[in-house]
C-alpha cells in the first residue's frame, strides 16, 4: 500500500492545523491590535493547512481507488509500476532550496530572493529554462513585496545590499 504515508501525512495534517487553528483562536487581543487581531494571521495558516492536508487525503483516496480499479489490469497485462522520483529526495531537495533561501534572504532581501526560489523551485520540479520563467521570476519577488508591503503593511527585508544602494 503506496499511499499509506500519504494517508498518515494527511490525517496527521489536519489534527495538527486543527490543534494550531484552536490555540490561533485562544489569543487575546491587545487595545492596539488591529481588525484581523492577534490570531488572525495565525489562524489563517492554519486554515491554509488544514486545507492543505484535507486536499492531500482527497488525492490519496482518489488515487487508491484508482489503483485499485487498475491493478487487476495492470497485473494481467505484465506491467510493472513506474519509476517516479523518490519522495524523499524530492523532499530532501526542496528542504535544501529553501534553507538557501532563508540564508539568502537576509542579505539580498525579499524581491530578489523570492524571485530566485520560484526560479529553482521550478528548475527542480522539471520545468525547462525558458523565457517564460525568466519573467515569472523577475515579476514574482516585486509582486509579493507590492502586496505584503503596501496592501497588508506587512514589512519584508530590504537586504544588505538595499544600504548600499542608498534604500
Amino acid at each position: 500500500m503506496k499511499e499509506l504515508p500519504n494517508l498518515s501525512a494527511s490525517l496527521l495534517g489536519i489534527v495538527a492545523s486543527s490543534a494550531y487553528i484552536w490555540q490561533a483562536r485562544t489569543i487575546e487581543d491587545s487595545l492596539l491590535s488591529d481588525e484581523v487581531g492577534a490570531g488572525g494571521v495565525p489562524a489563517g495558516v492554519g486554515m491554509v493547512m488544514l486545507a492543505a492536508s484535507i486536499a492531500l487525503l482527497l488525492k490519496t483516496l482518489l488515487a487508491q481507488a484508482r489503483s485499485a480499479r487498475q491493478a487487476p489490469a495492470a497485473v494481467a497485462a505484465g506491467e510493472e509500476e513506474g519509476g517516479a522520483a523518490h519522495p524523499h529526495r524530492m523532499a530532501l531537495g526542496l528542504l535544501l532550496i529553501l534553507a538557501a533561501y532563508v540564508a539568502l534572504l537576509p542579505w539580498a532581501g525579499y524581491i530578489v530572493s523570492m524571485g530566485l526560489l520560484a526560479a529553482a523551485v521550478a528548475l527542480f520540479a522539471g520545468a525547462r529554462m525558458a523565457p517564460v520563467l525568466v519573467v515569472f521570476s523577475l515579476c514574482l519577488g516585486p509582486l509579493l513585496w507590492f502586496l505584503f508591503e503596501y496592501l497588508l503593511q506587512v514589512r519584508m527585508p530590504a537586504g544588505a545590499w538595499s544600504a548600499l544602494l542608498g534604500g
